[in-house]
């Protein structure tokens, strides 16, 4: 059977949409776990919410109550139910206006392809025409391209009429999505934290008793992922990675530094712990076999490389520059691989 471009999207999208939602149904099951929680569906909702949002309120104050490596409680659980209504009542609106996005997106893309094909119905037809032996009986006069002529204009006020509607919905809902509150403190492809959402949490860094350890990673080979493929399958392979972070690196705060670099923050807790964890993610990104949606062709061995760097009264910038220069010296060559020490 073959597909049209329109079905093979929507199957590439329902497949991106279950790989993610399978990764954050594990995260969450790993989550309840690691907080020797029961697996209610108020504390799974919880769990998935503050994991998928962690700069949200209620991944805030999730993240407030585990600091330093303490399990929720399901008293925790119970006290967090209405940050969670408000959390799920705001996704919902966002949910709606995405819906309505993509299906003016599609009725566009529609009609965009209906007028390339009234260019090309026309352009055989006229060819057709000019073809034709002029001395042969069946030979066409002015009325056949007056006909043409006539059918064309028809097709194109009727694709005009459509285009004209169309922008009046997608003006009405640029509108909506202009009135929507935007989240800075989230980046929009990952759901993890930027460096606005992690603010306070920064601040409050070069105060903490026992310090903190911080891990700078990015992806070794994205920009040529990128190049090959193309920018959605490059945003697929980041998701991808930080899955493979929140896996890896469960308690360690992620934050989306800008674009392929990435910030994980361990408070308490020496260095080695971070160091391991990144080991971890690093193996475990090694053994993922990421495909294109649809071919299923293997886009091929994808790696990350970590710079990890301790941090004691200091403020984060001094530590990340530490954190960099050993992430430098980790992808070098081939990368693949986590310093921590020169």
């Amino acid at each position: 059977m073959i597909l049209s471009d329109g079905q093979d999207r929507m199957i590439w999208e329902a497949q991106r949409q279950a790989e993610e939602r399978w990764d954050a149904e594990r995260e969450a099951m790993l989550f309840l776990e690691a907080h020797r929680l029961a697996h209610t569906p108020d504390s799974h909702a919880v769990a998935l919410h503050a994991l998928r949002h962690p700069g949200s309120v209620l991944g805030r104050e999730v993240a407030r109550r585990t600091d330093g490596g303490v399990r929720l409680t399901p008293d925790d659980v119970d006290s967090l139910r209405p940050l969670l209504r408000v959390h799920e009542e705001a996704g919902h609106s966002h949910e709606a206006w995405q819906r309505d996005l993509g299906v003016q997106a599609e009725r566009l893309e529609s009609l965009t392809t209906d007028a390339r094909q009234i260019t090309r119905d026309f352009t055989s037809d006229m060819a057709a025409l000019s073809g034709v032996d002029r001395d042969a009986p069946e030979a066409r006069g002015a009325g056949d391209v007056a006909g043409l002529l006539e059918q064309l204009i028809a097709r194109i006020a009727k694709t005009e009429r459509e285009l004209a509607e169309l922008s009046g919905h997608i003006a009405a809902l640029r509108d909506r999505i202009d009135t929507v509150p935007r989240n800075e403190d989230v980046d929009p492809l990952t759901g993890v934290m930027t460096p606005t959402g992690a603010r306070q949490m920064i601040a409050e860094l070069p105060d903490l008793a026992h310090g903190y350890v911080l891990a700078s990673c990015g992806l070794d080979d994205l920009d040529a992922i990128e190049a090959r493929y193309g920018r959605s399958v490059a945003d697929n392979v980041v998701r991808a990675f930080v899955a493979t972070l929140r896996q890896s690196c469960v308690g360690a705060d992620i934050i989306r530094w800008q674009d392929n670099l990435f910030v994980l923050l361990l408070r308490g807790r020496p260095l080695s712990h971070l160091a391991m964890m990144m080991e971890e993610a690093r193996g475990a990104m090694l053994a993922r076999t990421l495909r294109l949606r649809g071919s299923g062709e293997p886009i091929g061995v994808v790696t990350l490389s970590a710079g990890v760097a301790m941090g004691q009264g200091m403020e984060l910038p001094e530590v990340l520059d530490r954190a960099e220069a050993f992430r430098a010296v980790a992808s070098a060559g081939q990368g693949n691989r986590v310093v921590s020490r020169a």
